[in-house]
C-alpha cells in the first residue's frame, strides 16, 4: 500500500499555471486541433470560392456586353457595305452630280428656280 504523501522520484509533479486576472489562456486539446484546422480550411475555401464566383460573374457580364457590342458593330458594318454598294452605282453618281454639283448631260438645259419669299 502506498502512503498518502508518497511521490515518485522519477516522475514530474504538475504545478498549477498561474494566470493573471482578466486573461484567459487558450487551451487546445489534441482532439480539438484537427477540428479547428478543418474549420479554418473550410472557411478559407468558402471565401476563396466566393471571390472566384464573383469574378466569374463580372467576367460574364463583360462578355455579354462585348457580344452586344459586336452584334451592333456587325449590323452597322452591313449597313455601311450596302451604302457603299449604292454609292458605287452610276445612277447615284449621276444623281449627286445633278443635285450637288449642278451638272447636266450634253444636250440638256439646266433650269434654275428662283426662290420666292
Amino acid at each position: 500500500m502506498i502512503s498518502p504523501g508518497y511521490r515518485p522520484k522519477s516522475g514530474y509533479i504538475r504545478q498549477k499555471e498561474i494566470v493573471e486576472p482578466g486573461r484567459y489562456r487558450l487551451r487546445l486539446s489534441k482532439g480539438r486541433l484537427p477540428t479547428i484546422l478543418l474549420l479554418i480550411l473550410l472557411l478559407y475555401f468558402i471565401f476563396s470560392f466566393g471571390l472566384q464566383f464573383n469574378q466569374l460573374r463580372v467576367m460574364q457580364k463583360e462578355l455579354y456586353g462585348m457580344r452586344v457590342q459586336v452584334e451592333t458593330l456587325q449590323k452597322k458594318n452591313a449597313e455601311l457595305k450596302d451604302q457603299l454598294k449604292l454609292i458605287r452605282t452610276d445612277a447615284y453618281i449621276e444623281q449627286i452630280a445633278r443635285e450637288k454639283l449642278g451638272l447636266v448631260r450634253s444636250g440638256e438645259v439646266r433650269v434654275i428656280q428662283a426662290k420666292t419669299e
